[in-house]
């Protein structure tokens, strides 16, 4: 037993020694390459010199060296500078905009999963789109800054949900508008995804010192496959950007008494076929189809967008992420911003707006326009636009056909519909023609006039 012990301590021994010997034979290697460095800086080869810098770093992944003072004689050569411009980080004001429009979005998407009474589902998508799109703009602002060498275990970490996106989004508008439940099926949507994924996990799982060589030696490791990857996102946006604006187009057509629960979602698939739009240039600038840098900053641009988007939401209408929407619409959140008119006087224009409506029956008036109306109510066009917008939710057209249909509905009910044509009905609620009164009419209440009528009389 003792000589067990031995034996196996003689081993150990052995094994420090060889492990030892090995850390002393890098550190001379590291050194020998320091005094290669110095000798061809003072001979003043610049290339040379260049060359066992590269090499030190490979060996060291230290990037300080490329300031350090033992260069001064060279430091004016154009190898050298090139090499400096190369490696050293480049703090710009877009990278650093960039970067923090990253680092917002992360918070504001776990900030959004820790509120109370959300609706857990549609809120964990959505957040799901904002986390992605602002990891993506940090990894895109690490190499803008040139920094990503200090982070190599983030090589190629964005590229993982590069076919995320689309079915996100899809899957957001799913819960959200519809109140359908994902099943197992949907799955389905994630395919493409997890087979990337797959596709990546040998490059993931190489060591931090295999990926730092990568990124210092800027080898493009997924220059071959990288075409049919951007290929394969473009059609994958664009396949789920026509399937949730179908999505959305559906609810819209039976729900439009309640548009102001459809504005968030109108405006965030604005925002994503906007981003669509963008990827196809971005894709086209990197293949030479145009050249210019503008494509690049419109793609991130468009995702800082909706960063901040979500974040003006989340601050200013939590709700909506309580399933209750009543959303005030972002593209006229500064129409009114410098208007004079005051909290008391939009009130006292609103209960003279409801009195020409409901008593005086002004609607009925086929010939009723914006300016008609500001000058029975005494005020300016902006004015009455403005009071209409912030307490009906409705713009001047949807008010006015909103009180037509309703009056059409009650002389329908009264029985009057049995003196009176379906056009007599149109003329006597203020339409000028009868296909106008239909289309308006089915667009509040999904059904024709003469439907509607039957359903009155099947009912009694």
């Amino acid at each position: 037993m003792g000589n067990t012990t031995t034996w196996n301590e003689s081993i150990a021994t052995e094994e420090s020694y060889d492990l030892f010997e090995t850390v002393l034979e890098a550190q001379d290697s590291v050194l020998q390459l320091k005094e290669k460095i110095k000798e061809y800086v003072e001979h003043g080869q610049a290339e040379e010199a260049v060359y066992y810098a590269k090499e030190y770093i490979r060996t060291t992944k230290d990037l300080s060296i490329i300031n350090d003072h033992f260069f001064d004689r060279i430091s004016q050569t154009d190898v050298y500078l090139n090499f400096k411009n190369r490696y050293k980080a480049n703090f710009s004001f877009l990278s650093i905009f960039y970067l923090f429009i990253g680092l917002l979005g992360v918070f504001i998407a776990v900030l959004l999963n820790l509120r109370k009474g959300i609706s857990k589902n549609s809120t964990l998508l959505i957040s799901g789109f904002v986390l992605l799109h602002s990891l993506f703009i940090i990894h895109l602002s690490l190499y803008l800054i040139n920094c990503q060498y200090y982070f190599p275990n983030s090589l190629l970490y964005s590229t993982a949900f590069t076919l995320l996106y689309g079915p996100l989004i899809y899957f957001y508008f799913r819960v959200s508008s519809t109140d359908l439940k994902l099943k197992l099926r949907d799955g389905l949507h994630l395919i493409p995804a997890l087979a990337l994924l797959i596709y990546l996990v040998p490059i993931y799982l190489k060591t931090t010192q295999e990926k730092f060589i990568i990124l210092f030696d800027q080898e493009d490791i997924l220059f071959a496959p990288a075409n049919f990857i951007m290929i394969f996102k473009m059609i994958s946006l664009i396949i789920y950007a026509y399937l949730t604006l179908k999505i959305y187009k559906k609810v819209k057509c039976t729900q439009d008494e309640k548009r102001t629960k459809l504005l968030w979602q109108r405006n965030i698939i604005a925002i994503y076929v906007l981003y669509v739009m963008a990827f196809i240039f971005y894709y086209a600038t990197t293949t030479g189809i145009f050249d210019s840098p503008l494509f690049y900053h419109t793609l991130i641009l468009t995702m800082v967008l909706l960063v901040f988007y979500v974040a003006y939401i989340s601050y200013a209408q939590p709700e909506i992420f309580k399933g209750s929407v009543k959303l005030v619409d972002p593209i006229g959140l500064f129409k009114y911003k410098k208007s004079g008119l005051t909290s008391s006087f939009s009130n006292e224009l609103r209960k003279d707006l409801v009195k020409l409506f409901e008593e005086d029956q002004v609607f009925k008036q086929s010939d009723l326009n914006l300016d008609t109306l500001s000058d029975m109510l005494g005020t300016t066009r902006h004015n009455t636009s403005q009071v209409i917008n912030e307490h009906f939710d409705l713009n001047f057209f949807e008010l006015v056909n909103k009180y037509r249909i309703d009056e059409a509905i009650n002389m329908m009910r009264e029985g009057k519909y049995e003196k009176l044509n379906i056009i007599d009905i149109a003329y006597a609620v203020g339409y000028n023609n009868k296909v106008t009164f239909n289309k308006s009419f089915k667009k509040i209440h999904q059904v024709t006039p003469s439907q509607y009528i039957k359903s009155i009389k099947s009912a009694s």
